[in-house]
């Protein structure tokens, strides 16, 4: 039975047992989420033993080669120590190629990573100074095209990271540099879909990037992108953007100077995203990128889904500025948006109707929920949860979505999604499974993208980086970590399966609720190490 040392514990491994499913079994705290390898939110260090190859599924060679592995999928073939990932394995260095001015405010800084450095344009990658001191970049390069990573930074008065990288930072110099970071790419974007991209300054980084990546893989409806800035002078690029303009029909280049009546005559004198309106009014169909100043982001999300825009088709990169002294994971958490409400959206009787009075609801709900569980990147969220638990909580859930009538009385999205560290991608790729079980189940062409724009509206409650705490009466509660309890009632052991009896006191899983009777609790390897449980949060 292989050992596990984890900080000052030593713990032991069942037959064909996860190493994160015996420390939960055992009260220690690893930080996870999807347990199946996909987030790769548990991420752990192997100080000593063997790291078996599976368990290192999906991570960058440099990490494997460190011994870093996923515990969520990792069963031991013998003794391990084990430790939380150490941050400088995280980032990696890069060297200060050249440095120069876009405009007299935004420096272009280009970057060498000393390792490989895989990325998708459009990404962020977070910057670190020799004092700790961390900022988040775009990247407007792309790797099929050119070999290094390229930023624009503005410099802004009194800005500690941009005048140390605009002034100080000479070429030959390094960098720490972590990442890439972020779903704001053209990931699956389908090519007869119009792109329109509205950028407020520094904005423009990511979607440079990503129109490139968009004609490289040969797009062939419109592309659009609103560049405003309150200067004509903050309209960096016009001549390389008018440049690519010219040489592909279906771009299409739009600066917008807002506080500069007297800016050159192919400048419009409006706001980037009140013109990108103006000019389509009906987004219907529309992908759309935003970046740049949060308040422009949030007034354009808005009005591209007043113009049409599918909520899941609005993909959004406002540049907020944080200190990320700490961990990439920390710092996600440290980023939680507040926990405000996602409005449930009003009845829809032609929805309810046409699911002939919620009759073919469960149809579609068993067919999805079949493939959800046999799904090797979803699956994995509903460990401990029956299919059918599933298919009753979400069918109560739309019935009153769709009625308005109150039938559903769990978490709100925001709380039973807490936990789960979703991209955007696999929010997508979800979508698609369900949109095809609504297909195959007769569901009508314009009540489905009803469906996926009322599902859509739920994506900033569930889409994350790294899990959110539970808030409950205005008060946020543990993410992890265990308590105790008597039961007053007769229960299961989700540890070994065996019977726990009316009166004794065990151990449970403040997230999941997984209870674990007194000899799961004790089933720790004798070296001399109190057999107690870590102390709940």
């Amino acid at each position: 039975m292989p050992r596990l040392r984890y900080k000052d514990r030593v713990l032991d491994c069942r037959e064909d047992e996860k190493i994160l499913d015996a420390c939960l079994r055992q009260g220690a705290s690893l930080p996870f989420s999807c347990r199946g390898g996909t987030c790769q939110n548990c991420l752990s260090l192997c100080l000593a033993g063997d790291v078996p190859a599976e368990s290192q599924r999906g991570l960058k060679p440099e990490l494997r080669q460190k011994g870093y592995f996923l515990p969520c999928i990792c069963v031991p073939t013998g003794d391990m120590e084990i430790a939380p990932p150490d941050l400088e394995d995280l980032y990696t260095r890069a060297a200060v190629q050249s440095r120069d001015w876009l405009s007299p405010k935004i420096c272009r800084i280009v970057l060498e990573a000393f390792t490989d450095f895989p990325y998708r344009p459009g990404q962020f990658i977070n910057l670190r100074r020799a004092d700790g001191l961390v900022r988040s970049y775009s990247l407007a390069s792309h790797p099929e095209q050119e070999p290094y990573l390229v930023l624009h930074v503005k410099r802004k008065q009194n800005g500690l990271m941009s005048n140390w990288l605009c002034d100080e930072l000479q070429v030959g110099d390094t960098v720490d540099i972590q990442g890439a970071n972020g779903d704001f790419h053209y990931g699956a974007t389908a090519a007869h879909q119009p792109l329109l991209l509205v950028a407020t300054g520094t904005g423009l980084a990511p979607l440079l990037g990503l129109i490139r990546d968009a004609l490289l893989r040969g797009h062939t409806a419109p592309i659009h992108l609103y560049h405003g800035a309150s200067q004509a002078s903050g309209l960096y690029l016009r001549d390389e953007l008018q440049a690519l303009a010219r040489k592909h029909a279906n771009f299409h280049y739009h600066p917008c100077a807002s506080s500069d009546p007297e800016a050159q005559a192919d400048a419009i004198h409006t706001r980037a995203h009140l013109q990108a309106v103006i000019d389509h009014p009906d987004l219907r169909g529309w992908r759309v990128f935003l970046a740049g100043l949060p308040a422009m982001v949030t007034a354009a999300t808005a009005l591209a889904r007043q113009h049409g825009a599918a909520a899941a088709d609005i993909i959004a990169d406002p540049f907020e500025m944080r200190d990320l002294r700490t961990a990439p994971r920390q710092a996600a958490e440290a980023a939680v948006p507040p926990a405000e409400e996602i409005r449930q959206p009003p009845p829809d009787p032609e929805m309810w109707a046409a699911l002939d009075d919620g009759r073919l609801l469960r149809p579609i709900l068993e067919d999805f929920y079949t493939r959800v569980y046999a799904d090797p990147l979803l699956s994995p969220f509903f460990h401990g949860i029956t299919r059918q638990r599933s298919i009753e909580k979400v069918h109560s859930f739309l019935q009153q979505v769709f009625t308005g009538n109150k039938m559903y009385f769990g978490d709100r999205p925001r709380n039973a999604h807490h936990w789960m560290v979703i991209s955007n991608e696999l929010f997508d790729y979800r979508e698609g499974l369900m949109v095809d079980c609504l297909r195959r189940h007769g569901l009508p062409g314009h009540l489905i993208a009803r469906w996926r724009e009322m599902e859509g509206r739920y994506r900033p409650d569930i889409v994350k980086s790294a899990p959110w705490k539970r808030v409950m009466n205005g008060v946020e509660l543990p993410l992890d970590g265990f308590g105790t309890v008597t039961l007053e009632v007769g229960s299961v052991c989700d540890g070994c399966g065996g019977e726990i009896a009316i009166g004794e006191t065990v151990r449970y899983h403040l997230r999941l609720g997984s209870t674990y009777c007194p000899t799961c609790n004790s089933s720790h390897v004798d070296s001399g190490l109190p057999a107690t449980a870590e102390p709940a949060p």
